[in-house]
């Protein structure tokens, strides 16, 4: 048994890295057919569906097109060589028509993977017309308002220390990063600074107790140069991660909107753009408290709180924290995204603009690196064959 189910874990992933050979793929239905235990062939389908998820390599749809064919072709073949129907055969059968009908849920998705030079030589030659006006990826981009109302732009600045309020010294790190260098000594004025990244820039903060903070595009950041009292708290907008430094005298409150989220020690995602429907709160590690006006809820690891403009609240179980934090990793990544979910990342990253000609009703699975050019995630948001991009300038018209 332990030998079939490697097979069958090795042919399936050969199957959908199209290496399958005739005879391989005449062993791979076998398999399916003959597997009598339920509960592992549902492992192997689970495994086919993550693999598609996050490791698949990019398929275009027209392969995909082939294999769903290839299955139906393999149901008739079996069904009419099935005289004598018994409840075993039967169940047999239902093996390949659960593969079939997973291949049928698969297509209708996109694989948006770029993890080969190959891939993306793909998606160059489908749109060439797309690079003719093309846009570059965001970076580390910032601007500093120090407490005096002075600011200084992060990305052009020099490494080194950038500014002295009080007894914290700002320094920019060689990585770029901006570091808060605290004697701790609590003054009696508080004095805060403001780090705001525009649309196309994202930037790291360690705040003065050595808590850290990544920006996302278009997003800002406010905080004391010192945490004096007792608690340490901070104001956002747009999307940021925190890697909070423990301190159990000293909880860190975030202030978002109309939500003020809570923790000792803790890694946590914070979505609040004016653009989404919901505030998204993501904790990946420990323990934070979640407060509205009306109601506050503690969420567990793998748990999301969602805050809707009417003040509602809902926690999500189970959600994609890939997907959540891989902004902070450097990569889009899509869970079964609609065109516009999709297109409002795009837009935030390359400072771009994004108006709809039509209906779209596809939705995409996968990922692409953030540090590629725009016409290459279009290009290959366009394999699906049910989506085209023109680019005008600033400005991408998406149209089915």
């Amino acid at each position: 048994m332990n030998n079939n189910k490697e097979s069958l874990s090795d042919l399936i992933n050969k199957y959908l890295d199209n290496r399958l050979t005739p005879a391989e793929y005449t062993e791979l239905w076998r398999l399916l057919n003959e597997q009598s235990d339920e509960t592992g062939l549902n492992e192997e389908l689970q495994k086919l569906w993550q693999s598609v998820k996050t490791e698949a390599p990019f398929i275009a749809a027209a392969e995909w097109d082939q294999k769903i064919q290839e299955a139906k072709q393999k149901l008739t073949i079996s069904d009419q060589a099935e005289q004598q129907p018994s409840i075993g055969r039967f169940q047999r059968y239902r093996w390949v028509a659960a593969a079939a009908i997973l291949l049928l849920i698969v297509s209708s998705v996109f694989v948006l993977i770029n993890r080969t030079e190959k891939n993306t030589t793909i998606a160059k030659k489908t749109q060439p017309q797309l690079q003719k006006e093309d846009r570059l990826p965001g970076g580390d981009r910032a601007i500093l308002t120090l407490a005096d109302g002075s600011s200084i732009v992060l990305d052009s600045a020099g490494n080194g220390m950038l500014a002295q309020q009080g007894t914290t010294e700002i320094i920019k790190k060689e990585d770029g990063q901006l570091l808060y260098n605290s004697s701790d000594n609590a003054t009696d004025a508080v004095a805060y600074n403001l780090l705001q990244t525009p649309r196309g820039g994202q930037y790291k903060i360690t705040l003065p107790d050595g808590s850290k903070v990544w920006l996302n595009a278009a997003s800002s950041l406010k905080y004391p140069v010192v945490f004096s009292g007792k608690e340490r708290r901070v104001e956002i907008t747009g999307e940021a991660y925190f890697e909070i430094a423990k301190d159990a005298l000293r909880p860190f409150k975030v202030q978002v909107n109309q939500m003020e989220v809570e923790v000792l020690g803790t890694h946590f995602n914070i979505n609040s753009y004016t653009d989404e429907e919901s505030v998204r709160t993501t904790l990946l590690e420990g323990r934070v408290k979640v407060t509205t006006a009306s109601e506050n809820k503690f969420l567990q690891p793998g748990q999301q709180a969602q805050l809707k403009p009417s003040g509602n609240m809902k926690i999500v179980d189970d959600v994609n924290l890939e997907e959540t934090v891989a902004w902070k990793d450097g990569n889009f990544q899509f869970e079964n995204s609609d065109i516009k979910s999709v297109m409002r990342q795009l837009a935030r990253w390359y400072d771009v603009e994004v108006s709809y000609q039509g209906t779209i009703n596809k939705h995409f699975i996968g990922g692409i690196s953030r540090n590629v050019k725009l016409s290459q995630v279009l290009s290959m948001l366009q394999q699906t064959g049910e989506v085209r991009f023109i680019i005008e300038g600033k400005k991408i018209i998406v149209m089915p």
